[in-house]
């Protein structure tokens, strides 16, 4: 079986996502109210009524989309330090 195994170059784009992330992460746990309107304006231009997470508390849109973010920065790090280490 084939496994795609990355090379030092895909390094920077990992550090770039991880960092991405991160700010989104931080940027959803610090401003959920601004996060929420900003869905909200999106999902409104698609369709109107439907179920997104702006919908959620503020509570528990802090915990789940900052946490989604901020595990999805480790797992970038993580990558690209493994790559690294080769």
């Amino acid at each position: 079986m084939y496994a795609a195994i990355g090379n030092r170059s895909d390094v920077p784009a990992l550090f770039a996502m991880a960092a991405f992330y991160f700010s989104f992460g931080l940027f959803a746990i610090l401003r959920p109210a601004a996060l929420r309107n900003a869905m909200d304006t999106f999902a409104n231009a698609w369709k109107q009524g439907s179920w997104h997470p702006y919908k959620m508390p503020l509570s528990l849109l802090r915990v789940v989309v900052g946490g989604t973010g901020m595990l999805g920065a480790a797992l970038f790090a993580y990558i690209a330090f493994t790559i690294l280490r080769r």
